[in-house]
C-alpha cells in the first residue's frame, strides 16, 4: 500500500501538511509508481485537522482525508496520462 503524506520536517519538529503543500513533489512520486508498474492501493495518511473538527484522531480526521483522496485521485489520473503519452 502506498501511503501519501507530506510534512515540513526539521530536526526539532514534525508538522503535518496538506498533500500539495509540503516539500515532496507528489506528482513526481506518483509518476514513479506508474513508471515501475505499482498497481496496489494508495491512501492519504497524516493530514492536518480542519476547522470544525474536534481532533479526536489527530492526523486522521475526515475533512483532511477527503481532500487527500481527491488529490491522490487527480495525481493518479495525471500520472496515468503521462505514462500513456497523453497530455
Amino acid at each position: 500500500m502506498a501511503e501519501f503524506f507530506s510534512s515540513e520536517p526539521d530536526r526539532l519538529r514534525f508538522e503535518e501538511t496538506f498533500h500539495d503543500d509540503g516539500k515532496t513533489n507528489m506528482f513526481e512520486a506518483m509518476k514513479l509508481y506508474y513508471k515501475y508498474g505499482y498497481q496496489g492501493p494508495a491512501r492519504p495518511d497524516h493530514v492536518p485537522t480542519m476547522a470544525g473538527e474536534d481532533n479526536t484522531n489527530p492526523g486522521y480526521e475526515l475533512l483532511g482525508r477527503l481532500f487527500g483522496v481527491g488529490y491522490i485521485k487527480g495525481l493518479m489520473e495525471a500520472a496515468a496520462a503521462v505514462n500513456e503519452g497523453r497530455d
